[in-house]
Parts: structure tokens; C-alpha cells; sequence
């Protein structure tokens, strides 16, 4: 459908089906106080055995009341149920599609883009990339949602849906110390990134990557190796 058929001002939403936050809000705190239940029944079976963790707290647990352990039980499994709860939601995926921006909005992951500045978007390996017309990637994050009511919001709106995948993927190299090609000091940063890769470091993963976009460099994620390709120069 063409930009035109588009109303200025209109947004479409993709995003989990409404009922779903709701669900995991009451669903995984009655589980978790039903596992709080079950709890109480095998406590006893779980201070035999020596090799299970957190031991201490077990045998803590049964020096205590029936009643007490059945209230200590229900109240532990519902907070966190509720902690669960409240984290799945904020980990939902939001994508608003507009006729003069993108937005894409996941946990703490949150871009909004001009439409003018993105070339086109697809989805590959279970993650929607926004790209730009420089060849890089303005957004890229893990992706669960409706392919084809991406494709349609895309389309409604006039922005380039690649179903094809990542145009440039025969271009990624695995990176190795000192590999060639690359731009003047992004080696020094792709070591250091593979280190917070290593760790599991998200906060410094998120701020190298920022850095070799700016120098030019994208780069994905696979087994806890990095392979990149280089985006057009500004």
C-alpha cells in the first residue's frame, strides 16, 4: 500500500496480542504461589538430599510452623511470580510504524528513527534490523512477533520491506586479532567488545557497538563471535 493510503499522523502498533501482558501478569504469580504450595510437600525430601543447593535455607524453612511455612511459601512463590511478571512485560517487543518515523521499543532497547533516514527493514535470525542508507544498522534487536503484520505496517506506510532477508550477509567476516580491512582503531574496540562478549557485559556490548558505528563498522553476534562488515562513509 502506498505512502498515500497511509493518514498523516496515523501509527500502526505491532506487538504481542493485548491479552498477553494481562495473562502474564496473573498467570505467573498463581503459578508461582502454586509452586510456593507444592513447596511445603516436598521440603522435607529436598533436606535429604545433601548435594541440592541452598541447604540452609531448606532447613530453615522446616523448623518453622505448618501454617507459617504454608504462608512463607505462598508469599515467597507470588513475589516472584510478580517479579517474573513484570520483567516478560518489559521485555515485550513494541514496534510503532509511522508515516514519519519507526520506533522500536524492547526492555530498555529503545530507538525512534526519521523515516528519512531508513533505507529499508528485515527481519533475519529471529531480529529485526532497520537499515540505513549508509549500509549500517540503525536498529537491530530481537524479534517474536508477526513477520507478515511487520511486513503489512511497513508497507502501509511506504517504507522498503526486505523479505529477503539481510541484503548484505555474504559481506559479514568472522573478526580474528588484527584483522585487515578494518578502520583505524576498531580492532582495539572489537577486542574489548569480545571480552564484554565473553562476560556476557550487555552494558559495554551496547556501548562498543555505538562506537564502531561510528567508525563505521557493523557487527553480529553468533556463539559468542563477532563478524562484521564495514557501512558506506558518511
Amino acid at each position: 500500500m502506498s505512502t498515500d493510503n497511509a493518514r498523516v499522523g496515523e501509527t500502526t502498533t505491532v506487538a504481542e496480542a493485548p491479552w498477553v501482558g494481562p495473562a502474564f501478569l496473573i498467570g505467573l504469580p498463581l503459578a508461582g504461589a502454586a509452586l510456593g504450595w507444592g513447596l511445603t510437600f516436598i521440603v522435607e525430601w529436598i533436606v535429604g538430599l545433601r548435594w541440592f543447593p541452598f541447604q540452609g535455607l531448606f532447613e530453615l524453612f522446616t523448623e518453622l510452623s505448618e501454617t507459617l511455612r504454608l504462608v512463607v511459601a505462598l508469599a515467597v512463590g507470588l513475589l516472584l511470580g510478580i517479579v517474573l511478571a513484570l520483567f516478560a512485560v518489559h521485555e515485550m517487543l513494541k514496534i510503532s510504524v509511522g508515516r514519519d518515523r519507526i520506533a522500536l521499543k524492547r526492555g530498555d532497547y529503545d530507538r525512534e528513527l526519521d523515516r528519512a533516514d531508513v533505507s529499508g527493514v528485515f527481519v533475519q535470525d529471529k531480529r529485526v534490523v532497520v537499515l540505513g542508507h549508509r549500509r549500517q544498522e540503525l536498529a537491530n534487536v530481537e524479534f517474536d512477533l508477526d513477520r507478515d503484520k511487520l511486513a503489512s505496517a511497513l508497507r502501509k506506510h511506504g517504507y522498503a520491506w526486505l523479505p529477503g532477508g539481510d541484503p548484505y550477509a555474504a559481506e559479514f567476516k568472522r573478526w580474528v586479532p588484527g584483522a585487515e580491512g578494518l578502520p583505524k582503531g576498531a580492532n582495539a574496540v572489537l577486542k574489548a567488545r569480545q571480552q564484554a562478549l565473553e562476560k556476557s557485559n550487555g552494558g559495554d556490548l551496547a556501548e562498543l557497538l555505538d562506537e564502531l558505528d561510528t567508525l563505521g563498522v557493523v557487527v553480529h553476534d553468533k556463539d559468542k563471535k563477532q563478524y562484521w562488515r564495514l557501512a558506506d562513509p558518511a
